[in-house]
């Protein structure tokens, strides 16, 4: 059973959403958008409005968050449906709450004492930092989720502030729902079958160089799957295979370059079998309230292939969480998606699904620009 920090946090976290619990037990099918929005409140610039909305009092900027939840769940959008469906589903979800922390480094001492070169940890912002994940390919999803799925414990992670009235403002912005960040994360969740902890354990290390410099951020899952060139120190190399295997005689720092490679193929295989593992869960769990997310390289080009996994479940988590495939099957499974392509009608609702989801996010931020001009924070031209 889900274990709450507090009570209050998570009465404040859903207050629409679980006071409907009881009339959402079936996802809604995706249908186009009532044309509630129309056109004049989509030509503001999003420059515009953030200067509208940080001139704004902070009393005034934390009711027009809640007027505009409120706008959501009364004009009953298909993205509010979508989170309750979630949240009805997901009562039961494993784990606890917990709060959003940097990630460890692998401390030389233990895992490579003939070699402990010590690590430094450089600032999330630091401009190295960001030339590394710009060069590895690494996007982040703007605004920053206030919740994200913590594959490493199985944790449902939050931020600071994850109902900040100004984080709900830039979700507006992004066409983004107000809890969609909590739904997803409660969908990764969902679909993590959970067999392989200790090694999503390992990979969450943050990534450093030889010489020692940690990249903030930047976690050894994030630096193994960005195809790029990286360094594979002995320490985090030496630390994977501690805590995975609990092998500590099979090699040792430093290592020998005739054993390099052997050790780099065993912490590979350890890497693929959880890349598949949980790029296909983070996938799903993105394409469920999006047509067009931001994805891993193996499943950017194949989106149709996710909204036709979700069209033929009909948006249903408790249907779909027991048809994903363990890491060995995945080819077949994968292979099996595109087979759907071959059924007209499903195309046809799948091809439906999107265009609802796209028209969805135009909408959410209709509803921001019209509640702001209600308030009279925006004037009509």
């Amino acid at each position: 059973m889900l274990r709450l920090m507090s009570t209050v946090l998570w009465a404040l976290t859903l207050p629409m959403a679980w006071s409907h619990l009881g009339s959402t037990e079936s996802p809604p099918r995706a249908v186009l958008p009532a044309a509630e929005v129309h056109g004049d409140l989509q030509d503001v610039s999003d420059e515009s409005l953030r200067k509208i909305w940080s001139a704004l009092p902070k009393e005034e900027r934390k009711e027009i968050s809640a007027w505009y939840r409120a706008e959501c769940d009364r004009r009953r959008t298909l993205a509010r449906q979508l989170e309750r469906h979630v949240f009805h589903s997901l009562r039961e979800a494993r784990g606890n709450w917990g709060e959003l922390e940097a990630a460890g480094v692998y401390d030389g001492a233990k895992h490579a004492p003939a070699q402990p070169i010590m690590r430094t940890m450089l600032a999330h912002q630091d401009p190295k930092v960001v030339a590394e994940r710009k060069r590895m390919g690494l996007t982040q999803v703007e605004p920053a989720p206030a919740w994200v799925y913590d594959w490493a414990t199985g944790m449902v992670l939050q931020s600071e502030q994850p109902l900040a009235p100004d984080h709900l403002f830039e979700l507006a912005l992004a066409g983004r729902a107000p809890e969609q960040d909590l739904a997803i994360a409660l969908i990764e969740q969902s679909l993590d079958l959970g067999t392989l902890r200790p090694i999503h354990k390992a990979f969450s290390h943050t990534y450093a160089s030889r010489t020692g410099t940690a990249y903030s951020g930047i976690s050894l899952y994030d630096a193994w799957g960005s195809g790029v060139k990286i360094e594979m120190p002995d320490v985090e190399c030496l630390g994977i295979l501690h805590d995975v295997e609990d092998d500590w005689r099979s090699f040792r720092a430093p290592v020998p370059g005739g054993q390099q490679a052997p050790l780099y193929k065993r912490i590979g295989k350890m890497f693929h079998s959880i890349r598949r593992e949980r790029g296909l869960a983070q996938a799903l769990a993105a394409s469920y309230f999006n047509a067009d997310p931001t994805l891993d390289p193996t499943y950017a080009s194949a989106t149709d292939r996710l909204q036709l996994f979700w069209t033929k479940h009909d948006s249903a988590l408790d249907v779909s969480r027991g048809t994903l495939p363990a890491s060995s099957e995945w080819d077949a499974w994968w292979e099996s998606l595109a087979l759907l392509q071959t059924e007209e009608d499903l195309l046809e609702r799948a091809a439906q699904r999107r265009m609802s989801l796209r028209a969805e996010g135009v909408r959410l931020r209709g509803i921001m620009v019209w509640v702001l001009r209600e308030w009279g924070a925006l004037k009509d031209k």
